[in-house]
């Protein structure tokens, strides 16, 4: 038996007098919420919140519930090694649990292979140039495409464990907890929000554990303050150039060489805070 199939009859195994879109949101958000707190202050007031919410749903389940969650958790774990897709995504489509009227449907995985496919070149140019690429996606539903990205990232020898940062955000709760639980078990840096891309009201911020334990906020702060630095040298208005008097040859042209020198050592810096922790 398949893994899909086997997860699919473990969930239906949960619903009794629940409905599969409440048994499978409830599994997922489980799951994100474990993944989450692993990596947030113990005792803290989020870290309560969180804890409070999870022993809230798992109220409402059995222990031998409880076990085939845990079991779905370990065959997704083993699935997403396997052969890395939208495993939860086609689970969701293929439970029949999308919603017309509000449009809720999840990118199929091969879409999102040709997109990352259209797009692998800028990536890989931005590690070129910057050490990683930090990569921003609204609406990022189950998150499909920054899983594809990250495959065919590999395509061009490139790990996107540590050369490749993500900012994601979509409105729906559900959204935000499969693509949390995609990306950590990816081991792939993320940020992920749940925001109104309209109002910009942030409801939830929750950074994964290859986000804390690979330190990339500071990795973010080093390659903005590059960037900024990198657009004065690239964009200050040229001053007038006088024709140097005798004596005065190969000034106008080591002012050149500075620049030049400044801006190698800010992408050396760059890619350097790529390199640590």
């Amino acid at each position: 038996m398949s893994s899909y199939r086997e997860i699919v009859k473990l969930l239906a195994a949960n619903t009794g007098a629940k409905r599969m879109s409440e048994v499978f949101d409830n599994f997922v958000e489980m799951a994100a919420l474990a993944l989450r707190n692993a990596v947030d202050v113990r005792g803290s007031e989020s870290w309560e919140a969180r804890e409070g919410q999870y022993l809230q749903i798992a109220g409402g389940y059995s222990r031998t519930e409880l076990y085939h969650f845990a079991h779905s958790l370990a065959l997704l774990t083993t699935e997403m090694e396997r052969e890395p897709c939208d495993v939860l995504g086609r689970l969701y489509m293929e439970l029949e649990l999308g919603n017309g009227r509000l449009g809720q449907f999840y990118t199929p995985y091969d879409i999102a292979r040709l997109m990352a496919k259209m797009q692998i070149n800028s990536v890989v140019e931005e590690v070129s140039t910057h050490g990683f690429a930090d990569l921003y996606e609204p609406t990022c539903g189950a998150g499909a495409f920054m899983v594809a990205l990250s495959q065919a990232m590999l395509e061009q020898g490139l790990n996107p464990q540590t050369q490749l940062h993500v900012t994601v955000e979509d409105i729906a709760p559900q959204a935000m907890h499969m693509i949390y639980v995609h990306l950590t078990l990816l081991h792939i840096p993320a940020v992920v929000f749940r925001r109104d891309i309209l109002t910009l009201e942030t409801f939830d911020v929750w950074p994964n554990p290859a986000h804390v334990l690979g330190g990339w906020d500071q990795k973010l702060r080093l390659g903005q303050a590059v960037g900024g630095s990198r657009r004065l040298l690239t964009e200050a208005e040229p001053e007038a150039v006088t024709v140097p008097a005798h004596g005065e040859m190969g000034s106008v042209a080591e002012d050149a060489d500075c620049s030049v020198t400044l801006a190698a050592s800010l992408d050396a810096m760059a890619a350097r805070g790529a390199e640590v922790a």
